[in-house]
């Protein structure tokens, strides 16, 4: 009955260690992990995170804001030029495919500049996307948006 026991423990144990629930460190994560098929293409101030995908069959641009703690604040989906701008008033996300050619944007955020992040999409098929979190505001101005190619003139506004 002790070799009998002493063979079913081993087997427990190997099956255990193969299928990988034996003690032991988990692998670190080397980069935030995302939605699903989503890249990372720019990391924003206060921990947010602008994530982009781009439909092989449809072409079409995707991105999502999220913030610290992986909640969805803006999404984007299109073929551009395109502005999205949606999120709680204390912190809206704005998220823009750009024409081609672009390389910096400019938000006019209620009498308020804010440059918006340029992401890093490595698709060289993509539109390039810009992604911010606006400062609150007060109620007057409004909101417009600039976008810049590289010698100065605006190519989407």
């Amino acid at each position: 009955m002790g070799r009998t026991t002493l063979r079913v423990a081993s087997v427990l144990v190997a099956a255990l260690v193969l299928s990988g629930c034996a003690g032991g460190d988990a692998p670190e994560a080397t980069e935030p992990a995302g939605p699903n098929g989503y890249t990372l293409a720019a990391d924003l101030a206060d921990g947010y995170g602008l994530w982009f995908d781009r439909g092989a069959e449809t072409g079409l641009t995707d991105l999502i804001l999220e913030d610290a703690d992986g909640r969805t604040v803006n999404s984007c989906l299109g073929t551009g030029p395109l502005l999205c701008v949606e999120g709680p008033d204390e912190a809206y996300g704005v998220l823009v495919i750009a024409p081609e050619g672009a390389e910096r944007a400019v938000m006019h955020w209620f009498g308020q500049d804010v440059e918006l992040t340029r992401g890093d999409v490595q698709d060289p098929e993509a539109p390039p996307v810009f992604g911010g979190v606006m400062p609150p505001f007060e109620p007057g101005e409004g909101y417009r948006l600039e976008v810049f190619d590289g010698s100065g003139a605006v190519v989407m506004s």
